[in-house]
């Protein structure tokens, strides 16, 4: 079954479950400054706005994988900040 979505906030609150487990995962890691709007933002600029047909499960485990990155170097939990 695919499914479609009207919009990208539609498609935002679909996958918003995702979001704020990832974002309680990485608080609990240690980067207390981390949101879902970075984590959203973040993924989708740097990794889905390079993809075509994704599917709601690839983007789910993206959002499950996420790590808070530089170009370079992960940030450190002070730097991270929306």
């Amino acid at each position: 079954m695919d499914m479609e979505f009207k919009n990208i906030m539609e498609l935002y609150h679909h996958v918003l479950p995702a979001l704020k487990c990832r974002e309680r995962e990485l608080k609990e890691k240690g980067f207390p400054k981390i949101s879902v709007d970075f984590i959203w933002d973040t993924l989708k600029r740097e990794k889905w706005s390079r993809s075509y047909h994704l599917t709601l499960g690839e983007m789910v485990n993206d959002i499950l994988k996420f790590e808070p990155r530089t170009e370079k170097n992960l940030y450190s939990k002070e730097e991270v900040s929306i």
